[in-house]
């Protein structure tokens, strides 16, 4: 009995079943993700209590930032790769993961893993980096327990076994990829081994995923400042919701990222007719989940606040805020979904440009948004400029694509 091929072909078939099929593991990941994570900041805050987890708090903006540049570097190299994937140029597509594979060598276990799930997923194969964060993810959990809960390394323990499973995970990232770029020896003569050029191109697509990542979290930081004014209940309230959120948030971050893949290997096999279908599959997609995320938040915000406060003895005011944060954006959802697909689509086709400059837009409009109603209707202006970034950030990349595409008509890149 033959095994399923890992690798989804997204250039052939019914755009629909494939953007569902591919986008499946990468949510499921990113969710996964964000799970461990947040046991990280639980495990931490119950075993060694308030102050511990305040230095994972203050230790939480570097980290942040680290993680946008290791995404950002990911997403931009997964681009260029699913382009040469698509146009079936095997040599070129062999050559820019060896590339990546001898720059990533450079870099810390995090940034390695991002780059190579970002490959694998760049070639239609988003189940090996799932089965790798899943089992990071355990090794993690298990390690934290060890060394927190068991050696009592605080603080220190947590930041060892992230550190530990990352490097686990990253290694046996490396040897599968390197296990497919030289898995036939007679393709050995192929491909370069290192190609300046390949670099300079894929450099290019990840500086502006790098910025744009940056710029989102260093943003979001900024805004989220507003909220210190007002006393420690209301930020309570507001951090125990913007963890949920953060949960929220991250299918349609992953159908974004399927569309980039699906629209970079359509575009390199010259099927631009297909873009349209697949942007369309993922709005779907994002719409039924906004659907099930709107119903799930309605019944259980109040329940899901208790994963991180004891409402017992919690104020009503960081209650307030938390019940408010959540139900105000659980009917805001479907826009970030029409905006990430929108924006993973701008990536594959290589308008970088543009893309970079809807999220720099996006960010500025919420800071002035925030700090100019905050004083006027409360701390709800923060949470409320998220959707008001979003649509004005999907006008803006919708506006700005129909004039590209007027200027580019005979690049034969047809509007959507």
């Amino acid at each position: 009995m033959k095994n399923k091929p890992e690798n989804v072909i997204m250039t052939e078939g019914d755009p629909k079943k494939i953007i569902f099929r591919f986008a499946q593991p990468l949510i499921f990941a990113n969710l996964f993700q964000q799970l461990y994570n947040t046991m990280d900041t639980i495990i931490v805050g119950k075993i060694n209590g308030d102050e511990a987890l305040a230095a994972v708090g203050v230790s939480f903006a570097v980290t942040m930032v680290m993680i946008a540049v290791a995404t950002g570097t990911g997403i931009g190299t997964s681009v260029l790769i699913a382009k040469y994937c698509g146009a079936g140029n095997k040599s070129k597509v062999k050559t820019g993961i060896s590339t990546v594979r001898i720059y990533s060598l450079g870099m810390p276990f995090m940034f390695l893993y991002n780059v190579q799930a970002s490959v694998f997923s760049a070639l239609g194969n988003s189940k090996t980096p799932f089965h790798l964060l899943v089992m990071s993810s355990l090794l993690n959990i298990g390690l934290d327990l060890m060394f927190v809960g068991g050696f009592s390394m605080g603080v220190s323990g947590a930041a060892w076994a992230t550190f530990i499973a990352q490097g686990v995970s990253a290694v046996i990232s490396f040897l599968l990829l390197t296990d497919k770029v030289y898995r036939k020896g007679h393709e050995r003569a192929e491909f370069s081994f290192f190609s300046g050029a390949v670099l300079k191109e894929m450099s290019s697509y990840a500086a502006v995923s790098v910025i744009q990542q940056s710029v989102v979290s260093v943003g979001m930081l900024i805004v989220q400042s507003a909220v210190n004014p007002f006393g420690s209940d209301v930020l309570a309230g507001y951090t125990a919701a913007s963890k949920i959120d953060s949960f929220a948030i991250m299918p349609f971050i992953a159908c974004g990222n399927a569309v980039s893949t699906y629209t970079a290997q359509n575009l390199g096999a010259g099927k631009k007719e297909r873009i349209r279908e697949g942007y369309k599959a993922s709005v779907l997609l994002c719409a039924g989940i906004a659907v099930i995320e709107f119903a799930v938040i309605m019944l259980l915000r109040r329940r899901f606040l208790g994963f991180f406060m004891d409402l017992s003895s919690s104020s009503a005011s960081a209650i307030e805020t938390g019940m408010g944060y959540m139900t105000d954006l659980a009917f805001c959802y479907i826009i970030m979904g029409i905006n990430s697909s929108f924006n993973g689509m701008l990536r594959g086709l290589g308008c970088l440009k543009l893309f970079l400059s809807g999220s720099i837009i996006n960010l500025t409009f919420r800071i002035i948004f925030t700090y100019a109603l905050v004083s006027v209707i409360g701390v709800s202006a923060v949470w409320l400029s998220m959707p008001a970034g979003w649509v004005l950030s999907f006008i803006y990349g919708r506006v700005g694509y129909r004039i590209m595409c007027k200027k580019r008509d005979s690049a034969g890149i047809s509007d959507i």
